[in-house]
């Protein structure tokens, strides 16, 4: 389904009944990800998954990429669908848009999960630096399947390709689906994005990372959970996409987390 929000098409999925919870997918993901989650997690609530602008089947406007417009975007999503609230579940790029729409509409948002989330709070490394100019060269090119393909390895434990050929390559045609332009924009709007102010978060907050994650070590997690007042750390032994290399632990982590605040 889509509604225009915030000046652009969105591209949305709503299921279940009860209080709303909103999916954020990841960069270079789209509301296809989440197909592990959304049959559990409708059971318990109503389910939005939506596509991140210039991702999935969102417009792709040219401009309006920080993360202030895409928390802005979800904002008005949510107004559109008559959503006054939500616990909100960001995986990756989708935990920083979590996180800013908890900064800019705290009212908005219940409780938070950051997925996988590195949220700002990591150094710069040149090793990071290195990987995301090759990935934005690759972007330039539009390229979608050479930055699908090692977007997929990157995202699994060692060796889960190999041992998770069907998982590995049913993730890898969700990222298929996108628009490759889109995910430069946000790409190079990603590079230039101020750290946010972890002290201002007002709602509970669960960390879920990946004890082999390669975008967001423990340490990073660590520093979030050290930084933000009123949250907990899990740590699952995957790799970055937990929700999908253990969904069964990742969704029973996520459950209780929100039954929890909900009581």
């Amino acid at each position: 389904m889509k509604v225009r929000a915030n000046g652009i098409l969105m591209n949305y999925e709503l299921a279940g009944q009860g209080k709303c919870l909103a999916l954020i997918h990841g960069a270079g993901d789209n509301l296809h990800m989440w197909y592990n989650q959304v049959p559990v997690f409708s059971r318990r609530f109503r389910l939005l998954t939506y596509d991140v602008r210039g991702f999935g089947e969102t417009e792709l406007p040219e401009s309006g990429f920080g993360m202030e417009v895409l928390a802005d975007d979800l904002c008005e999503l949510l107004r559109a669908l008559a959503i006054d609230e939500a616990f909100v579940l960001g995986y990756s790029m989708g935990g920083r848009i979590g996180l800013q729409l908890a900064l800019q509409h705290p009212e908005v948002v219940k409780a938070l999960v950051l997925a996988n989330s590195g949220v700002g709070v990591a150094p710069r490394t040149p090793e990071a630096e290195e990987r995301r100019r090759a990935l934005a060269s690759l972007l330039e090119r539009g390229d979608i399947e050479v930055v699908s393909e090692q977007m997929t390895v990157a995202s699994f434990s060692p060796g889960f390709k190999e041992r998770n050929p069907e998982t590995f390559q049913r993730y890898k045609d969700v990222k298929l689906r996108n628009d490759p332009r889109g995910f430069a924009r946000l790409w190079g709007a990603m590079a230039t994005a101020s750290p946010p102010d972890l002290s201002g978060l007002s709602c509970p907050v669960l960390i879920i990372a990946g004890e082999q994650d390669g975008f967001m070590p423990l340490d990073t997690a660590r520093a979030a959970q050290s930084a933000i007042p009123n949250s907990r750390l899990e740590v699952l032994p995957t790799g970055h996409a937990a929700a999908i290399e253990a969904p069964e632990d990742f969704n029973r982590i996520v459950l209780e987390f929100l039954s929890e605040v909900a009581a």
